[in-house]
Protein backbone atom coordinates (compact mmCIF):
# COMPACT_ATOMS: atom_id res chain seq x y z
CA UNK A 1 0.00 0.00 0.00
CA UNK A 2 1.44 3.40 -0.90
CA UNK A 3 2.63 5.34 2.15
CA UNK A 4 0.41 8.34 1.37
CA UNK A 5 -2.70 6.16 1.08
CA UNK A 6 -1.94 4.29 4.30
CA UNK A 7 -1.24 7.54 6.13
CA UNK A 8 -4.58 8.92 4.97
CA UNK A 9 -6.40 5.83 6.28
CA UNK A 10 -4.45 5.88 9.56
CA UNK A 11 -5.39 9.49 10.26
CA UNK A 12 -9.13 9.08 9.79
CA UNK A 13 -11.35 8.99 12.87
CA UNK A 14 -12.49 5.38 13.30
CA UNK A 15 -15.71 4.09 14.77
CA UNK A 16 -15.50 0.88 16.80
CA UNK A 17 -15.76 -2.08 14.45
CA UNK A 18 -14.97 -0.11 11.29
CA UNK A 19 -12.49 -1.88 9.04
CA UNK A 20 -9.13 -0.12 9.06
CA UNK A 21 -9.06 -0.30 5.28
CA UNK A 22 -12.41 1.45 4.88
CA UNK A 23 -11.86 4.97 3.58
CA UNK A 24 -14.41 6.98 5.54
CA UNK A 25 -13.58 10.24 3.76
CA UNK A 26 -14.33 8.79 0.33
CA UNK A 27 -16.92 6.22 1.49
CA UNK A 28 -15.22 3.25 -0.16
CA UNK A 29 -12.93 0.31 0.47
CA UNK A 30 -9.29 1.35 0.54
CA UNK A 31 -8.12 -2.08 -0.69
CA UNK A 32 -11.01 -2.91 -3.01
CA UNK A 33 -8.90 -4.71 -5.64
CA UNK A 34 -7.14 -6.87 -3.02
CA UNK A 35 -9.95 -7.34 -0.49
CA UNK A 36 -10.52 -10.80 1.01
CA UNK A 37 -13.43 -13.04 0.04
CA UNK A 38 -15.43 -12.24 3.19
CA UNK A 39 -15.38 -8.56 2.23
CA UNK A 40 -16.67 -9.39 -1.25
CA UNK A 41 -19.58 -11.21 0.39
CA UNK A 42 -20.39 -8.45 2.88
CA UNK A 43 -23.76 -6.86 2.27
CA UNK A 44 -25.12 -9.60 0.02
CA UNK A 45 -25.50 -12.51 2.45
CA UNK A 46 -28.10 -12.84 5.20
CA UNK A 47 -25.59 -12.96 8.06
CA UNK A 48 -23.33 -10.25 6.63
CA UNK A 49 -25.83 -7.40 6.46
CA UNK A 50 -24.66 -3.88 5.70
CA UNK A 51 -26.53 -1.22 7.67
CA UNK A 52 -26.63 1.06 4.63
CA UNK A 53 -28.52 -1.31 2.33
CA UNK A 54 -29.89 -4.20 4.39
CA UNK A 55 -32.32 -5.15 1.61
CA UNK A 56 -29.43 -6.48 -0.51
CA UNK A 57 -28.52 -9.21 2.02
CA UNK A 58 -30.69 -11.99 0.60
CA UNK A 59 -28.31 -14.87 -0.15
CA UNK A 60 -27.79 -17.69 2.36
CA UNK A 61 -24.20 -18.17 3.49
CA UNK A 62 -22.28 -20.90 1.67
CA UNK A 63 -22.21 -24.16 3.66
CA UNK A 64 -18.48 -23.84 4.31
CA UNK A 65 -19.12 -20.61 6.24
CA UNK A 66 -22.32 -21.66 7.98
CA UNK A 67 -20.55 -23.19 11.00
CA UNK A 68 -19.07 -20.11 12.59
CA UNK A 69 -16.02 -20.45 14.81
CA UNK A 70 -16.91 -17.30 16.71
CA UNK A 71 -17.11 -13.59 16.26
CA UNK A 72 -14.42 -10.98 15.91
CA UNK A 73 -14.04 -9.53 19.37
CA UNK A 74 -11.05 -7.29 18.73
CA UNK A 75 -11.34 -3.94 17.06
CA UNK A 76 -8.19 -3.84 14.95
CA UNK A 77 -6.53 -0.48 14.59
CA UNK A 78 -3.40 0.68 12.78
CA UNK A 79 -1.53 0.47 16.10
CA UNK A 80 -1.49 -3.33 15.74
CA UNK A 81 0.67 -2.97 12.61
CA UNK A 82 3.34 -0.57 13.85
Amino acid sequence: MPVKHRSNLENQTRYFGTCIFYDLDNDKCGIHDARPEICKMFGYYEKLVCFRKPELATKPLPARLEDSIGILSVDFTWDYFK
